[in-house]
C-alpha cells in the first residue's frame, strides 16, 4: 500500500516519560518494521537525553529531572544506518506543558507509514489516554485584506467528460495540461493563492497601493493570453478525441479576508469573478468595473451582463480574439 505523510497532535494532559514510553513500545508492535529507537529529553535549560538508544540509560539520567523536562521525544528507524535502503524515519514527541507557539501534547510526524498501520496505533491512542476535553467551537474570522480575484474555467467542460470514449485517464491529461498551461501564465507576478477548482481555478493577489497596478496587468494579460495557449493544447497530439472549444474568464476587486486555517480567501469579489466566468463566453474576458489601474492602451468595451444573484452588472468585455 502507498506511504504518506501522516502529521497528527493529540491534546493528551499528564503523561510522564514510562507513559510515552509505553506509546512508543504500541508504535513499534503495529510497526514491527521501525526496530531502533533514540530517545531524547529536551529540558527547558539543557539536553537531559540525547539520542540514546538503551532505556535504562534514559531512566537514570532522568531520574530527578522530571521537573525540567520540555519535550520528550523518540525518533524511529527502520536500520541502524541511513545508508541503508530500507531507511525510514518516524518520530513521536510529547510536551507536559505549552510553551512558545508548541502546544501540550503528544505529536507524530512520519512521511513513511502506511495509513491503515497507522489507523491501528492510533486507535490505540484514543482507547488509552485521556484528552482534554474541548467542547468551544474554534472560530477565525479571517484577515480584511485587498484582493484581486481571477477566475478561469474550461467552457462545456461536463457535457465534453460525458462521451463514451472520453475515459478518465484522457480527462486527467487534459486537467494537468490545463493546470500547467495557467501556472505558467501566472508566474510573472505569482499570486498568493492559486486553487483548483475542477475545470476550472481561482488566484488570488492581496494587493496594496504599490503593487495593484502591476496584479491587475498581469492578471489581465494572463486571462487574455489562455485562448491562444489553449489552442496550443488542443492541437497537442496527446489529445486526439479533442477537447472542450474554449476557455472563460472574470476579473473582480475588492475586500475580502483571508482565512488561514486553510489558507483561503472569502469575500464578494470571489463571488463576483466566479460569476463573471460563469457568464462570459469563450472569446471574450469579463472584468468588473470596481478593478482599478487597467492598463489604456488594452482596448475594452463597455457592457452589461447579467450574472446570479445580483442581475444585471457593469463590467468590461475584453476580446481575446487574435487581431
Amino acid at each position: 500500500m502507498a506511504q504518506t505523510k501522516i502529521q497528527r497532535h493529540y491534546p493528551i494532559t499528564g503523561l510522564g516519560f514510562r507513559d510515552f514510553w509505553d506509546i512508543c513500545s504500541r508504535f513499534q508492535t503495529v510497526h514491527s518494521e521501525y526496530k531502533y529507537v533514540h530517545f531524547t529529553i529536551d529540558g527547558f535549560d539543557s539536553f537531559i537525553v540525547l539520542e540514546e538508544p538503551e532505556i535504562s540509560k534514559v531512566l537514570n539520567k532522568l531520574k530527578g529531572k522530571e521537573e525540567r523536562v520540555r519535550k520528550y521525544s523518540a525518533r524511529f528507524y527502520t536500520s541502524r544506518t541511513q545508508h541503508s535502503e530500507d531507511y525510514a524515519v518516524s518520530e513521536l514527541q510529547y510536551r507536559p506543558t505549552s510553551y512558545d507557539r508548541y502546544q501540550e501534547g503528544l505529536s507524530f510526524y512520519s512521511d513513511s507509514v502506511t495509513k491503515s498501520n497507522y489507523y491501528q496505533f492510533e486507535e490505540e491512542i484514543y482507547t488509552n489516554y485521556p484528552f482534554i476535553e474541548d467542547t468551544e467551537p474554534e472560530v477565525e474570522f479571517g484577515k480584511p485584506c485587498e484582493v484581486l480575484a481571477l477566475v478561469i474555467d474550461i467552457r462545456g467542460f461536463s457535457i465534453f467528460c460525458e462521451k463514451p470514449e472520453i475515459e478518465s485517464p484522457y480527462i486527467c491529461g487534459l486537467m494537468s495540461a490545463f493546470y500547467h498551461m495557467v501556472n505558467r501564465a501566472l508566474q510573472r507576478f505569482p499570486p498568493e493563492m492559486t486553487k483548483f477548482l475542477g475545470d476550472g481555478v481561482l488566484a488570488i493577489w492581496e494587493t496594496s497601493p504599490t503593487d495593484r497596478e502591476i496584479a491587475v496587468r498581469e492578471a489581465l494579460n494572463a486571462a487574455l493570453n489562455l485562448r491562444h495557449s489553449w489552442s496550443m493544447v488542443k492541437d497537442s497530439p496527446h489529445f486526439t478525441h479533442g477537447a472542450p472549444q474554449d476557455i472563460g474568464a472574470g476579473i473582480c476587486f475588492g475586500l475580502a479576508s483571508h482565512l488561514e486555517i486553510g489558507n483561503d480567501y472569502i469575500g464578494r469579489p470571489i463571488n463576483i469573478a466566479s460569476r463573471l466566468c460563469g457568464a462570459c463566453p469563450g472569446d471574450r474576458v469579463y472584468v468588473d468595473r470596481a478593478v482599478p489601474n487597467l492598463p489604456i492602451e488594452i482596448r475594452k468595451q463597455e457592457y452589461v451582463t447579467h450574472i446570479k444573484p445580483y442581475g444585471r452588472h457593469n463590467i468590461w468585455s475584453y476580446s481575446t480574439k487574435t487581431k
